[in-house]
């Protein structure tokens, strides 16, 4: 793994794996709770966090244990367009004018 600190990444893991599961340990009293606002701001706030430690522990973990990634291909230049401006709006086609009128009854 070129350019990643693996030790700091550890820690990183690790603490956001506790972070998690003290978290986990909060909504799981909240949860618990008779219900009041107070009880609602600890599951609001400890789901928040649990959700948020989560997802980055596990960005953490495939960075660790992941298969080491390709290096990036060299873009292509791009190639220029043979027109210069862009072409004007479509002019919408005139109606044709009815062959024959409408018969009076």
């Amino acid at each position: 793994m070129t350019g990643i600190d693996v030790r700091r990444a550890r820690r990183w893991f690790w603490t956001l794996t506790v972070v998690a599961v003290g978290a986990m340990g909060g909504l799981y009293r909240g949860l618990q709770a008779a219900p009041s606002p107070g009880t609602g701001i600890l599951v609001a706030v400890s789901s928040a966090v649990l959700l948020a430690s989560t997802v980055q522990a596990a960005r953490i973990l495939t960075v660790l244990a992941g298969p080491p990634r390709l290096p990036r291909l060299p873009r292509l230049p791009r190639l220029r367009s043979r027109r210069r401006h862009p072409a004007a709006a479509p002019q919408p086609r005139p109606r044709p004018a009815r062959a024959h009128a409408r018969k009076e009854t």
